[in-house]
């Protein structure tokens, strides 16, 4: 039976009623944190317009084989605030003066970046890179009609090359 002191103590006074509290508090505070990551760090490895990407391979196809018709290849040298490349083509044709040059992340899209590759001399080219924490990245070069289309990866600990080959299907697929 409880003493007259202890009926007259108020209900905040005893540890049960805020420790059966605290469970739905805790609750509540973890529900909002994990809410509030689940909207800020939204999901951006799912396109918007998946169906359209999905529509655009054949393109990309089609230009992986004008590119091994053509019998291109490349090298992109690294450096610290510029991307080298050396373009090679067995038929012949001429190369164009500007090139498109994709980095993809594989994880973080704020971490891409295009560059605008300029001829330098025959095959050779030269463009801007902004710095950049990525370790890795796929590799996308194009030309300017979107006639043909070299790809490859690079991966830092790798070196600072990478090569490039015409885009196949299993690249146009990802």
């Amino acid at each position: 039976m409880e003493s007259p002191a202890e009926r007259s103590v108020p209900w905040y006074r005893h540890r049960w009623p805020w420790m059966l509290m605290s469970i739905p508090l805790t609750s509540i505070c973890v529900g909002s944190f994990y809410a509030y990551l689940a909207v800020q760090g939204a999901d951006v490895l799912v396109q918007d317009q998946y169906y359209a990407a999905g529509q655009s391979i054949n393109r990309v196809i089609a230009a992986g084989r004008e590119a091994q018709r053509m019998g291109l290849s490349g090298e992109l040298t690294f450096a610290s605030d510029r991307v080298g490349l050396r373009l090679t083509s067995l038929d012949g044709q001429p190369l164009p003066p500007v090139l498109t040059l994709q980095l993809f992340h594989p994880a973080r899209a704020s971490l891409d970046q295009t560059v605008t590759l300029v001829a330098a001399a025959a095959g050779q080219y030269w463009g801007a890179l902004a710095p950049s924490p990525a370790l890795r990245w796929d590799i996308a070069l194009r030309s300017p009609d979107q006639r043909w289309s070299l790809s490859g990866s690079w991966v830092k600990r790798a070196g600072m090359t990478a090569h490039l080959r015409p885009t196949d299907v299993r690249e146009a697929v990802q």
